[in-house]
This record gives C-alpha cells, structure tokens and sequence, in this order.
C-alpha cells in the first residue's frame, strides 16, 4: 500500500489500459479520483450507485456522465434497494471484466460499507480478485457543517441486515459474539448491539498510529466511550467488553488485527461471530477480507436512517493505493 497526492495519479499508472470503476453517491469525494484520471487510459470506466437518497446521488451521477462523455455507464440507476444494484453489477464483471485480463482499478471513496463488501465478494466468486487494487480519498474533515463541534454521520438505523454474500454459519444453538469495528456513528453501533442482543461483544477502535490522523483518533475514543456508557446503563448488561485495536488505513493489517483477536475469543468454536463494521472503508476491507478467508463469519450492515448529506466529508489531497491481494 502506498499513498500518492491526487495530482500524482496520472505518474503512478502509466503503459497500462485499465477497467475504472467508481462509487457514485452524495459523498462530495465520490469525483475526486476520476477529475484527477487520464481517461485516455482507461479501457471502461463504470458508475456504481449506491441506493438513492437524494438529489445530491443524482447530481453526481449526471457529473459522472459529463466527465466521461458517453465513453462510460452508470450500473444501478435509480436503485431503491441493493438487489437492484447487485444485478447488474454481477453482469458486467462476469460478462466483461472476466473475460479479459485487464487490471481493475476501484475507487472505493464512495461505495457504502455494504456495497463496498458485496463487491469484493463479487470478485472473488469470479477468480480475479488478484488484479484489483483500491484507490481511496480519505476525508479532510468528516461532518464538517457541525454545530455544536460534535460532527454527525448518520442519525437512526432503517434496517439491520447480512451482507450478501457474507451470511456466515448461524447456528441457532449456540450464543453469539458481536464485533463492532466502531467509527464515528454512535446511533449505528448501538442498534446493531441492541438488536443482536449477543451473549459477549468486543469493541474495536482505530490504533493510534494506524488511524487516519491524531483527531480522528481523539474522536474515535469519544464516540466508543459513548457507546460503552450505553452499553453499562442498560439493565441486562451482565459481561464485560472485550477491546481490541485495529488499523484504519491499511487492510491487509485490520484483517490480521482482526483474526488475532477473534483467535483470543474464548469458547468462539461454540459462538455464532458477527462483524459490523461501521469504521473507514479501508478498514471494511479488512473484515471483507477476513470473512472471505473463515466463511464462517458473518458481516452485517446497519443501514441509516439519515446520512448528513450536506457535511459529510470533504476531500483530502492524497490517495491511497491497495492492491486488493498481495
């Protein structure tokens, strides 16, 4: 993994043709990478929306259309739920990413943890997980429109749900371990908590030398203190919280925290696992990654009620590169 400044990007990929493929959303970051391309390098160059929430999902995808001049598409238009996004996007790997070898550059920025997972279990199913690497844009400042200096991501939970492809083996006889990858979305973490009802959690927060920057970190600890306060109020709270450090910018690192951590577990041959991870989108890798190699884990996505659409993130200057598999 290596990390670039956006107007480096056109130096790093040279001599190569590359299938492009992007996140479209509310996010102000989902354009950052692909205003900053050569698309003269690219073979093809896809869309990928999230489930619409607003106009600010629609502008972006009419922006995407302008910056790619018709040489592009956008899969999942208009998608009120992720099956109608799933379906086309399995098409167009199995019917034109697979059947050339050219390298496949994802702009992760974006995607929502949900989609971001489903498509690296996308990949993998098709066997060309190894010519993917990630690109991401981390964010300058997240909820920046914050009134109190308290910044918000995302208010209430519609739904709680396994992602698809990544259902791990539930056994109705045995408890359940909950591992939540927390970020900044204290409402999230808590429903999820609430609603599994597990029989011992582990909490996880970014290390302080693998976080994004040294305020990310402070406001990470703020939130998981929060999310421990919730957790010691409630009447039936009769375990303690297992804590554990992960890395927020490199995956291949979160999923090795990851697996330790789960191998410290006592008595987890007898326990369902579920990770929910509502940190950065590298880190959600990590955990992707994680449940590809041990099927036997479950990933589950919380989905909002409401995203600050208007604040979310914006734009740092510098990219970071993964190759999907080393």
């Amino acid at each position: 993994m290596n990390k670039i400044f956006l107007k480096d990007l056109n130096e790093k990929f040279v001599d190569k043709s590359y299938i492009f493929m992007l996140g479209l959303g509310f996010d102000q970051r989902c354009l950052t990478i692909i205003n900053n391309f050569d698309i003269e390098k690219l073979v093809d160059v896809v869309g990928v929306s999230n489930v619409i929430w607003n106009d600010a999902n629609k502008s972006n995808i009419d922006a995407f259309k302008a910056i790619v001049s018709g040489n592009g598409k956008v899969l999942g238009e208009n998608a009120s739920d992720i099956i109608e996004i799933v379906d086309p996007v399995s098409e167009y790997v199995l019917g034109f990413v697979v059947n050339n070898d050219h390298q496949i550059l994802i702009d992760i920025t974006s995607f929502s943890h949900e989609l971001l997972v489903l498509l690296i279990g996308i990949f993998n199913s098709f066997g060309i997980i190894k010519r993917v690497t990630l690109l991401y844009v981390g964010a300058s400042v997240y909820g920046f429109n914050a009134q109190d200096g308290i910044p918000w991501l995302s208010r209430g939970v519609r739904e709680i749900r396994s992602v698809l492809g990544f259902p791990g083996v539930m056994f109705p006889s045995k408890k359940l371990h909950l591992i939540v990858m927390a970020g900044f979305e204290v409402e999230r973490a808590i429903e999820v908590i609430a609603q599994y009802e597990p029989s011992s959690l582990s909490i996880g927060t970014g290390h302080v030398k693998q976080s994004v920057s040294s305020d990310h970190f402070k406001m990470n600890e703020f939130f998981v203190d929060k999310i421990k306060k919730y957790i010691i109020d409630q009447d039936n709270y009769d375990y303690a919280i297992q804590h554990f450090e992960f890395s927020c910018v490199d995956p291949h690192k979160t999923k090795e925290q990851l697996y330790a951590h789960v191998a410290t577990l006592k008595e987890t041959s007898d326990k369902n696992i579920v990770i929910c991870p509502l940190n950065t989108k590298i880190s959600t890798v990590g955990a992707a990654l994680l449940a590809l190699e041990y099927p036997e884990i479950q990933i589950c996505y919380a989905e909002p009620e409401e995203y600050n659409v208007d604040g979310y993130a914006s734009p740092g200057y510098e990219v970071k590169i993964v190759p999907l598999v080393y």
